[in-house]
């Protein structure tokens, strides 16, 4: 039964909270889910991205990238059989005279093209327009590569053709990407009904290509193989001129795999067991950069002697360890897009200020248009050209790294936007030389770079690129039972149609069919995108609110609304479903029917594995080991609820808030799971009896709290940016995902609400407040969040419609403000622990101060607890809200 609003209970005994620290001076060191900057999950409440931060999370996926030799690339990833040399439409292929040509058409293009740059320098010939000739003849080139008779390409209805991409990037997203050229389905090109595609296509002047429709990507180099990792010598391997205030320092080896390429394929040098995760130490010059950063900030938190002394003795140790950490590598331009912060891309307007402009129409429902503006081709050529000018001032092994950035970007973009996929493919060139790159939601992987020239590896890249042309359309990544609105061109391109029921992009109008554990067979219709992840690694979670039309006399919600999830997360964790009826059936067990109304309620779950023999995921699972972490693909259908946006009084929000408050504890005290993912898209709200009722939902991040030291269930982070709290923001923490820490989201969701909306569902102009929160990398989160607690003054911009949240506001900032000031200083120090633990352990001890060994770091010493929190929280406007338990949380 819910308990009556009036107690006196709130005096008691405090509730049990996290145990406190199992390490004197410090926080607890938890082994849980580990810190990563990968963005599997956003607030919808977000700021347009930057290219900066985008940079750094793709830098973080490539980094810990696994590389294989060519042959275990092209028989693990695509597939390709074993006995490939000895069947006919692979070993006839260096025979077919159209093979031939156009392989003697691309050598000359990008062989000729380079002994020949000196001259062209001199005539003044730009150095956009050198690269861009080799485009066309490698298209040609890898749409020879069909069979050894060199067959029509126009023969089989679902043959890929390649195109040239480039200049204009594709349609689909903020920051607007154009690799070089594009696979996507030939049919496209022989459209003649409706808005005619091929209107849009070829010759340079493609416009109508959005990224649901790319197969994989090519990207093309014009470096003589050194952007790859061949030809480097050792002078190539300077610093160049900075050109990019937004400069940023390569993880990767600078020898990469040159040595590698080098060898033949099947060699034992090229055994794929030699898994190499291309990390590097780092250089004095940001060991000293990054003492320096901690000092400031130990000075808000420590005595000026401690100070001192850490950093005189933390720059001894930086000059005495810097032999061993310089390495040949200057900084690195970021790649440059067109999108912004505050500016949008053309292809996102629908303002047309000038007629030339070529525009892109998609048929809606109800007769009704949407049209997107394109670039102009002079616009993109000069952007192009200057992105050229610039990555010509990079050393080899910076044009390397650069270069995975922007391929790692394209696989972003494919698996982001347009179709559902598992995973993206692409081709890098480099004049002579290759590569292939793979990207799924657990790892990037790429091949060893090698050179065309090699007889050997020419025979097994024209077999590769083959088989790329051979792979249906779920081997290329794109889910199983994905219908597109009756015009299904991904498994029957003739069906393709440019009259989509809506946007394509959003997926409006698809249906999804699966098999539920009731056995029926369910067919759902995608009515709205709720939300989308955006990201290469991670669950990357697509919500939609979809209807049932699967007319099964079996079916229990033929002809409702209900949510569907798609998400990909690890194996190891607790699934949703799993977690959701543990909290149930507590809540029935137990009597305590009132938490019911507040958790979310699944109708049906259903989990794909990645077999083994089966699936790419599967092989490099069996291939890997544990350097791959093994996911699933599940599909999850929901109760569909109510988003805060729909609230209509700011009482009805504080109500959600407390509710969710104390639905959090029930969780963790009686259920023992922590949610770990508080954010403004996961507080929900029910009516029932005309009353409202907070929910929180989404648990794919929660935790069962017993299991919370025994090791960590997945790779990634947990938590939504914007509102994490800053502990879990910083890189050196280890302490673990803490009970406080969602309290202190919480606080972050309610002050974003009341500060960045003028009333329900209508943001405040811009620029909003806290946006860095929205925008920033992890870094500049966290130190954004100290500065917040440091130098605030309390003033708060708070909208005149949530003006009755600034008692709830301000006394929470203090308690957190408090109790982030109170905590030891040795906390920063763990900072820099990385570089010399010996050293820095004994500069801890010798700072040790016994009275920091008592300090609560659960509870920052008893300030941040739930009934802190509840205390505050039980009233508004002076009114008490409704409280909801109010017996068994009180009794330890």
């Amino acid at each position: 039964m819910e308990a009556s609003a009036q107690n006196n209970l709130l005096g008691q005994a405090p509730l049990p909270h996290t145990p406190k620290q199992k390490q004197a001076g410090g926080p607890p060191v938890v082994k849980n889910t580990p810190g990563s900057h990968n963005y599997t999950a956003h607030a919808k409440d977000k700021v347009p991205q930057r290219a900066s931060v985008l940079n750094k999370f793709l830098q973080d996926d490539i980094s810990d990238r696994a590389v294989l030799s060519l042959d275990d690339f092209a028989t693990l990833i695509l597939d390709l059989p074993l006995d490939w040399r000895i069947k006919e439409e692979f070993s006839l292929l260096p025979e077919s005279e159209v093979v031939r040509e156009t392989f003697e058409a691309y050598l000359t293009a990008a062989i000729g093209a380079t002994e020949g740059e000196g001259k062209r320098k001199k005539k003044g010939k730009a150095a956009a327009v050198r690269e861009k000739e080799l485009y066309q003849p490698l298209a040609n080139l890898l749409n020879s590569l069909r069979d050894g008779t060199g067959r029509h390409m126009k023969k089989d209805i679902d043959e890929k053709i390649f195109y040239v991409q480039d200049p204009r990037p594709l349609l689909g997203s903020l920051l607007e990407r154009k690799p070089d050229l594009g696979v996507i389905y030939i049919q496209l090109l022989e459209l003649t009904k409706n808005a005619k595609l091929s209107k849009y296509l070829g010759k340079n002047k493609i416009a109508g290509v959005f990224w649901g429709l790319l197969l994989f990507f090519v990207e093309v180099k014009h470096e003589k193989g050194r952007f790859i990792g061949l030809n480097i010598t050792k002078e190539e391997t300077g610093s160049p001129k900075d050109v990019s205030s937004g400069s940023f320092i390569s993880k990767t080896s600078k020898h990469e795999s040159t040595q590698a390429s080098k060898t033949a394929p099947g060699s034992s040098q090229l055994n794929p067991s030699n898994f190499r995760s291309m990390k590097r130490p780092r250089p004095v010059e940001e060991l000293e950069s990054d003492i320096s950063r901690v000092s400031k900030r130990v000075k808000s938190h420590s005595t000026a002697q401690s100070e001192s002394l850490t950093l005189r003795r933390s720059q001894r140790l930086a000059r005495s360890t810097g032999s061993s950490y310089r390495v040949q590598s200057g900084p690195l331009p970021s790649i440059r897009h067109s999108g912004s912060a505050s500016t949008p891309p053309a292809s996102a307007t629908t303002s047309f200020g000038d007629e030339h402009r070529p525009r892109v129409t998609i048929h809606q429902s109800g007769g009704k248009e949407k049209t997107l503006e394109v670039g102009s081709s002079q616009e993109y050529a000069l952007r192009a050209e200057e992105e050229l000018k610039e990555e010509r001032l990079l050393t080899p092994t910076q044009g390397q790294h650069r270069t995975r950035i922007q391929c790692a970007s394209y696989a972003k973009e494919m698996l982001s936007n347009g179709f559902i996929r598992n995973h993206a493919i692409g081709i890098l060139a480099d004049d002579d030389g290759f590569r292939f790159h793979y990207y799924d939601r657990s790892k990037v992987v790429e091949s060893e770079a090698f050179n065309i020239l090699d007889d050997e590896w020419k025979k097994l890249f024209m077999a590769m690129v083959c088989q790329l042309n051979k792979l249906s359309s779920e081997k290329l990544g794109f889910i199983p039972n994905l219908h597109l609105d009756e015009y299904d061109h991904l498994r029957d391109p003739e069906q393709f149609s440019q009259q989509f029921a809506n946007d394509p992009q959003g997926l409006v109008g698809a249906s999804y069919s699966f098999k539920g554990s009731d056995g029926v067979v369910h067919i759902v219709v995608i009515e709205q995108v709720l939300y989308r992840a955006e990201g290469i690694i991670g669950r990357c979670s697509v919500v939609v609110e979809v209807t049932c039309i699967c007319q099964d006399s079996g079916c229990k919600w033929n002809g409702e609304r209900k949510i569907m999830k798609i998400s990909f997360p690890s194996k190891s964790r607790p699934s949703e479903e799993g977690l959701i009826y543990d909290a149930r059936s507590k809540a029935e067990s137990s009597g305590e029917h009132w938490a019911l109304n507040h958790l979310p309620k699944v109708i049906d779950s259903i989990t794909l594995p990645y077999h083994e023999k089966e699936t790419v995921q599967g092989r490099l699972k069996t291939h890997l080991k544990d350097k791959y972490e093994e996911r699933v693909m599940r599909v999850t259908i929901l109760e569909k609820l109510h988003p805060l946006s729909e609230l209509e009084d700011p009482r009805e929000f504080a109500q959600v808030f407390y509710d969710v408050l104390q639905i959090h504890q029930w969780l963790y005290e009686c259920v023992g799971i922590l949610h770990r993912d508080l954010s403004s898209g996961n507080i929900m709200f029910r009516r029932k009896d005309d009353k409202i009722y907070g929910v929180l939902n989404d648990f794919d991040l929660s935790s069962r709290v017993a299991d919370m030291d025994k090791g960590p269930t997945s790779n990634q982070r947990t938590g939504t940016r914007p509102f994490m709290s800053r502990d879990l923001l910083c890189p050196t923490w280890t302490g673990g995902h803490l009970y406080r820490h969602d309290l202190e989201s919480l606080f972050y969701i309610m002050l974003c609400l009341a500060c960045r909306y003028k009333k329900p569902g209508l943001p405040t102009a811009e620029p909003r407040a806290y946006s860095k929160w929205f925008s920033g990398t992890d870094e500049e989160v966290y130190d954004n969040k100290n500065s917040f607690y440091s130098d605030h003054n309390e003033s708060f911009p708070i909208q005149p419609y949530f003006t009755h949240f600034r008692t709830w506001l301000h006394l929470i900032f203090r308690f957190l403000s408090a109790g982030y000031k109170a905590r030891p200083s040795l906390e920063l120090e763990s900072e820099i622990a990385s570089y010399d633990l010996d050293t820095l352990l004994a500069l801890r001890d010798s700072l040790q101060d016994p009275e920091l060994e008592e300090f609560d770091w659960s509870t920052l010493n008893g300030r941040v607890t739930y009934l802190t929190f509840r205390r505050i929280m039980s009233s508004f406007q002076a009114q008490p809200l409704e409280t909801r338990w109010s017996s068994g949380n009180l009794r330890h």
